[in-house]
């Protein structure tokens, strides 16, 4: 089962070490790692964005970036990745569902929200299949929006 931790100075570098495949890396798939946490740590002061390492029995697997906006009422898969060596065996599947169960279990939240960018029919066959609906394209980030009520 996988866990979030947070990011701190045994895993830092483990994180950034992280990588997607070439071909999703040259299909702009997901953003770096270090590019989430410099995000993270620009919006540290609002409170509302959380990176993550993700592990599986102490070692580190993927990373996440969750953003909560209180107002409207809405959580977010920020970003999500999951490191070349450890894809195909289930854990994006796992890092979804435990972000449901995190939402699903909040009561400030009304709307669950992930995206993923043109292509990436790995990522959009994974949210279908956990239930998110396509909600629209933001063609300002050429990314389709989804939503899990």
């Amino acid at each position: 089962m996988v866990e979030f931790k947070e990011i701190t100075e045994d895993n830092f570098e483990k994180v950034l070490k992280l990588k997607i495949s070439e071909e999703q890396d040259k299909n702009r798939f997901v953003a770096p790692n270090v590019r989430s946490l410099a995000d993270a740590y620009l919006y540290r002061n609002a409170g509302d964005v959380f990176p993550f390492a993700v592990e599986d029995d102490g070692e580190v697997v993927g990373f996440i970036l969750l953003d909560e906006d209180v107002e409207e009422k809405e959580y977010m898969i920020w970003r999500m990745m999951v490191d070349e060596r450890f894809q195909g065996r289930g854990y994006g599947k796992d890092i979804v569902k435990k972000v449901i169960e995190q939402f699903e279990a909040d009561e400030r939240f009304d709307v669950l929200i992930a995206d993923y960018v043109v292509g990436n029919e790995p990522m959009k066959k994974l949210l279908e299949s956990l239930g998110f609906k396509e909600k629209e394209f933001d063609e300002s980030i050429n990314e389709y929006v989804m939503e899990y009520k």
